[in-house]
């Protein structure tokens, strides 16, 4: 997008603290969910883990302080570097095909809890594993 000379759309610096609370918050809530084991437990801890992903998210779309050139190309080279590490959890997800298919052949049918996991898994690896990268690459400058 940057050669047709638009820049990548990013958050306000302040998105950064936003998302950490987001997170923190969601994290709070969801143990204090998972030690009153209620009628409605489930849904309130895949509620705080997406709203875990949307703290990861908004983090990772936050703009630095002092964004820069180099910063711009520190941020696509984390996300390059990331990317990578998806595409290693892709494996998971084939072995997770994998097991689907021969619990069908058995009959018998996955918890769907399975699928929620692998997939918040997945997106908030990502997402961790850019910022790690991010902050990394800053420190090496």
């Amino acid at each position: 997008m940057e050669k047709k000379g638009g820049a990548f759309p990013l958050l306000p610096a302040s998105f950064l603290w936003i998302g950490i609370g987001l997170c923190i918050l969601s994290i709070l809530t969801m143990t204090i969910v998972a030690l009153q084991a209620g009628d409605h437990a489930l849904f309130f801890k895949e509620l705080c883990m997406h709203f875990i992903l949307v703290g990861l998210f908004m983090m990772t779309l936050a703009k630095d302080k002092h964004e820069d050139e180099r910063i711009k190309r520190l941020r696509y080279r984390a996300f390059a570097f990331a990317f990578a590490f998806v595409l290693g959890t892709f494996t998971l997800l084939m072995m997770r095909i994998v097991v689907v298919t021969i619990n069908s052949i058995k009959d018998e049918l996955p918890q769907e809890w399975e699928y929620n996991q692998s997939f918040f898994f997945i997106i908030s690896s990502y997402l961790f594993y850019y910022l790690m990268y991010f902050q990394i690459f800053k420190k090496q400058l």
